[in-house]
């Protein structure tokens, strides 16, 4: 059904044949990795930073790397010191969310890949792109930040190539900005956590985001984010919202010091009275 006549040249293009890339939640979940050499660790890179739990089956010797992570992440990585059995599946069918391999032997890791279609588990098979569910990206990490660059398993080398680039060109306190927004974001919904009050509080934060760089943005402390939900309330502007300038944020703190201040005299001067009168 439609709602009536729009310009086909105002929707964005549709490139075919490219991957859904999305941010993948795999906190707390099962994740099986089959290898324990150098592109296994690259993997464990991956998925150790999102809080996966890992059950890694590889024989002796391991890659430096993966001993590493071994004792860096006790809780979060279990090696089973062997080859990969096919009853390490079959046998735990609902154990594992994604299924990982990176072993040098094309013929175990496509018998790998055909029982993690049956069971319907996602896979990725180390350098076989036709056998893989999904792809790794070269990946940008500044905090809360993540950056992925993917050629889809054409150029992994030019994919890193990309992200350096990508990486050189962003403000050096983009991740600690990030983070400040996302705590006034929480906040907020502290100060107004009404339903009704969706729209105005995502009306608001763009605003704030419009008004401020990253530097401006990254610097703010607790003070700043109380004197500016403080604004929230504020009517103004043609769109009815209000957001100081820096300026205006920044003499909040000169007002409170100089509030303090002379309170800290008035204290002393009744302190003084009290003393000559004894």
């Amino acid at each position: 059904m439609t709602t009536g006549r729009a310009d086909p040249n105002n929707f964005p293009e549709i490139q075919t044949g490219g991957s859904l890339l999305i941010a993948w939640q795999i906190k707390g979940k099962r994740v099986l990795l089959v290898g324990g050499g150098e592109v296994a660790a690259t993997r464990l890179v991956h998925l150790l930073s999102a809080d996966a739990l890992v059950t890694l089956i590889a024989p002796a010797p391991l890659h430096p790397e993966v001993s590493f992570r071994l004792t860096q992440f006790p809780n979060s990585l279990t090696w089973i010191p062997r080859a990969f059995e096919p009853t390490d599946l079959t046998d735990h069918p609902n154990d594992y969310s994604l299924i990982l391999t990176a072993i040098d032997d094309p013929v175990a890791s496509s018998q790998i890949y055909k029982l993690a279609h049956q069971l319907k588990i996602p896979a990725n098979i180390a350098d076989v792109p036709p056998e893989c569910d999904f792809y790794f990206g070269s990946v940008h990490r500044d905090g809360p930040l993540q950056i992925m660059v993917s050629t889809n398993g054409k150029g992994p080398r030019l994919a890193s190539t990309i992200r350096k680039l990508i990486a050189k060109a962003l403000p050096k306190n983009a991740g600690r900005a990030i983070e400040q927004m996302g705590e006034l974001r929480k906040k907020l919904r502290e100060v107004a956590p009404a339903q009704e009050e969706g729209k105005r509080r995502m009306d608001w934060i763009k605003k704030v985001s419009d008004a401020y760089g990253w530097e401006e943005m990254g610097t703010m402390t607790g003070e700043d984010m109380a004197n500016l939900l403080a604004w929230y309330r504020k009517e103004g502007g043609e769109d009815g919202l209000e957001v100081p300038t820096l300026d205006e944020l920044r003499a909040l703190r000169k007002e409170k010091k100089q509030d303090g201040a002379v309170g800290e005299v008035e204290k002393k001067v009744e302190e003084l009275k009290v003393e000559d009168k004894v």
